[in-house]
């Protein structure tokens, strides 16, 4: 008799593992279908594919170079200066754009003059070489009141190595 109660108990738990085994194989993923994992019903529901994308945001610390140019205040509205009303980029002319000497910074260049704010390079012209810009203000008056000072400019866009083209900011202006 004790050995039919071993055999039956063996069967019992070897019976119990099997459905075990059996529903936990059934609570995972069948053909993008999950079963309900609540006991007598067998609910299918659809999963969706969606792509997880990680992206690593690394930051990069970089020495903010300010450089040194001669600044002139130039104004549409002054035709003693001689200034056309339409920029080198064919934008017509107004306060918060600068011309540059295009050796030294690009067209399009966005560019913060210390202690006045954000400017963009929209612009040449004739007298301007090196380290000197003009900068566009929208009346007469505000732009004889500027009149021509040191300026300390830093690029904030188009940050590709500018620096490099900086050092021979000595060869151009000379």
């Amino acid at each position: 008799m004790k050995k039919y109660n071993i055999a039956i108990n063996i069967l019992f738990w070897t019976l119990v593992a099997f459905l075990l085994f059996i529903t936990a194989l059934s609570l995972f993923y069948k053909n993008d279908k999950v079963n309900s994992a609540l006991p007598g019903l067998w609910v299918e529901e659809s999963l969706k594919k969606e792509k997880i994308i990680i992206k690593e945001i690394m930051e990069v610390e970089k020495e903010v170079e300010w450089y040194y140019f001669i600044a002139s205040g130039y104004s549409a509205n002054d035709p003693a200066q001689g200034t056309n009303n339409i920029t080198a980029t064919g934008k017509e002319i107004k306060e918060g754009m600068i011309a540059v000497d295009t050796r030294v910074i690009p067209l399009g260049t966005k560019i913060e003059i210390k202690d006045m704010g954000i400017f963009k390079a929209e612009d040449t012209g004739g007298k301007i070489k090196g380290n000197r810009i003009d900068i566009y203000f929208d009346t007469k008056k505000e732009a004889k009141e500027f009149g021509r000072k040191g300026v300390w400019i830093k690029i904030i866009d188009n940050s590709y190595e500018l620096a490099d083209l900086f050092k021979d900011i000595r060869l151009l202006s000379n």
